[in-house]
């Protein structure tokens, strides 16, 4: 199984406005500076309002929140969270930074 990155689509309306995710942009923004990772991991975009589907077929109802990347159980990172058969990371950081140990490119800055 490919990673599997999923953000929120932007912009998005809550409340009557209109809203970007900031920790999606950051990593929006990673992916274009690592441009590679689009042939190597699923980047999925992801409408703001729940139930978000594509989430809860693989992690579960409990796990919506986003940016969250989901990859295979067997080869995460230490810090990922077991979840069945897969691993997932909801820290921006973390994100970055095991997609670019997984997948080379740059990872953000300490």
């Amino acid at each position: 199984m490919k990673d599997q990155l999923f953000v929120l689509k932007a912009p998005f309306v809550d409340g009557g406005f209109d809203w970007y995710c900031n920790d999606c942009a950051a990593l929006e923004g990673a992916l274009l500076v690592n441009p590679h990772w689009n042939t190597k991991i699923d980047v999925r975009r992801v409408g703001f309002p729940r139930p978000r589907r594509e989430v809860i077929e693989l992690v579960g109802e409990e796990h919506q929140g986003l940016p969250m990347l989901v990859m295979d159980a067997h080869n995460a990172p230490g810090d990922a969270e077991r979840i069945g058969e897969f691993a997932v990371l909801k820290d921006v950081r973390a994100i970055g930074r095991a997609l670019a140990s997984r997948h080379g490119g740059v990872a953000p800055h300490p």
